[in-house]
């Protein structure tokens, strides 16, 4: 058998790794290029020689690879670039390795690129990033949730035990009218105190909730009557119900609480006034959950309830369902009001979710189980 030519080896192997490969001469003009990398740009690589890379690419993606290349040419030391560049394959996620190459007295001759396709890697990596992200704050909120729940307990006994009290002094202190003024003020306190440990046992999921099938649909239209006395003649309230109902097994006074605690969240977001709207649809999920927060497997309404007002930045939208947390400062708000609002729905089987942009509103979805017909 013949041994084969080293060049048409090297040729072969050039020519079939998946890799870009390409040789640049010193003004920058292709001088080599392989499928690959003919590929990527969308030309043959005959129409790829001696061409520039403004001549190939938009001026962003070649105005990126110049850079580096007068860096490798500056330093004659090969270097590694990662980044995005656009050809008409489409947009890709590159790592490429450039060098030069020299001649036989070492003079500099131009350069040369090996780019690896990395897209998918980068994807994956940002997968893996995200589910990171939900996994911890999946166990940060089941640990407050924890600690919420134990603590809310015990004063809840404690608040039961301060009114009980307050009651039978009342009845002690029938005729001293300074005396019951005082006992007034104290119980109102304490009646507080109740509602924010009721809140608070909400949110850690310890509320005793009396779940049946619901209406989603009519409920909707409840609450926005009542919504018209709440939240001022400034704000237009617009419902989009999914036809054919969407019946959710749930507690229907819970979650008009939750469906509330939202509009009221988006009427302080929309001062100037604006846009809620309140959308209904339904979703099967078929993916296994990955951390605590994702759905399991079934049916569920889909309850929206999307905001025309000032937004949230991220960090913001990260902690916005934990207890105590707001942005309200002295201007009133307990923090409680979206805490609620999580532990109902994963209380019921389900989720709440918000997307949020600055000055682009705010949507709260919640997603509540279907009921079994």
């Amino acid at each position: 058998m013949a041994i084969p030519n080293s060049y048409d080896i090297l040729q072969a192997v050039i020519e079939a790794t998946p890799d870009a490969i390409f040789v640049k001469d010193l003004d920058g003009r292709y001088v080599l290029v392989n499928e690959a990398a003919a590929r990527f740009i969308g030309k043959s690589p005959a129409d790829i020689i001696g061409k520039h890379d403004l001549e190939l690419y938009d001026e962003e993606t070649a105005r990126q690879f110049i850079e580096a290349d007068r860096h490798v040419l500056a330093t004659g030391q090969p270097q590694a670039f990662e980044g995005v560049a656009t050809g008409e394959a489409g947009t890709q996620a590159y790592l490429v390795t450039k060098g030069v190459y020299r001649d036989k007295t070492g003079q500099i001759l131009g350069l040369f690129g090996i780019s690896h396709d990395i897209t998918d890697l980068q994807r994956a990596h940002e997968a893996l990033e995200h589910t990171r992200e939900a996994l911890f704050r999946s166990q940060k909120m089941q640990a407050v949730g924890q600690l919420t729940g134990g603590i809310a307990h015990d004063f809840n006994n404690i608040l039961g035990a301060i009114i009980g009290n307050l009651d039978l002094l009342r009845l002690r202190l029938p005729d001293n009218p300074h005396a019951t003024e005082l006992l007034d003020v104290v119980v109102r306190a304490a009646l507080h105190g109740k509602d924010l440990i009721g809140q608070l046992l909400a949110f850690s999921g310890r509320r005793q909730l009396n779940p049946r099938p619901v209406d989603v649909n009519a409920l909707v239209a409840e609450i926005v009557r009542l919504l018209a006395r709440t939240i001022g003649s400034t704000i237009r309230v617009t419902t989009l119900p999914i036809g054919g109902g969407a019946v959710a097994f749930v507690d229907p006074a819970a979650l008009e609480a939750a469906m509330l605690n939202v509009a009221l969240n988006a009427r302080d977001a929309m001062p100037g006034g604006g846009t809620l709207t309140i959308r209904t649809s339904t979703t099967d999920v078929t993916q296994p959950p990955a951390t605590d927060d994702d759905l399991k497997g079934g049916s569920y309404v889909v309850l929206e309830i999307e905001d025309t007002g000032s937004g949230m930045p991220p960090d913001v939208v990260a902690r916005a369902f934990e207890p105590f947390f707001t942005t309200k400062g002295g201007t009133g708000g307990t923090g409680l009001g979206l805490s609620m609002v999580y532990g109902f729905a994963k209380q019921s089987g389900g989720t709440v979710t918000i997307d949020s942009k600055p000055g682009r509103g705010t949507t709260v979805r919640m997603f509540l189980p279907r009921a079994h017909s």
